[in-house]
């Protein structure tokens, strides 16, 4: 009979393989990355991380939905619905200056794993060919949240 500790460890490492951004991750490293996770669920209205905050943790949605914010003037532009299982938010922990580009706000109850940014990166820089397609993923990510802002400001500017 397994433990509850061993339970545990299977269902983190069910939940990365299920995200887009693990897939073909070596055994070895899933391994690794869950005994650094920390999952934590959130109410609804709860601030996750705020816009040009230290940036120290990255996050993968389990359950829930989060809405991706920017503040600007007197008020908040919301740039992404995240709402897809194993989705990523708060990738700035990885990347200098490790300041956070946005808001994310808890649009319902919802659950997370979270990773320290140098605990991401040490473990990547461990497996280099994982970690190039993971960064290679993280970039495709980013540059399509670039593209939405770009949208958004395109539209208030006409």
């Amino acid at each position: 009979m397994k433990s509850t500790a061993e339970d545990r460890a299977l269902a983190l490492k069910k939940d990365l393989e299920s995200s887009p951004f693990f897939r073909r991750a070596p055994e070895k490293f899933l391994k690794e990355m869950v005994q650094l996770l920390k999952e934590t669920p959130f109410k609804k209205g709860t601030i996750i991380l705020k816009e040009n905050s230290r940036a120290g943790r990255l996050f993968l949605l389990l359950e829930g939905t989060v809405a991706l914010s920017l503040h600007r003037g007197g008020g908040e532009v919301v740039i992404e619905i995240v709402k897809k299982k194993g989705s990523l938010f708060g990738w700035s922990a990885l990347v200098t200056p490790r300041k956070y580009t946005a808001t994310a706000k808890a649009l319902e109850d919802m659950r997370a794993l979270s990773i320290s940014g140098s605990d991401l990166k040490g473990l990547l820089q461990r497996y280099p060919s994982f970690g190039l397609l993971f960064l290679q993923r993280l970039a495709s990510l980013i540059a399509t949240r670039l593209h939405h802002v770009r949208s958004l400001l395109a539209e208030t500017v006409t």
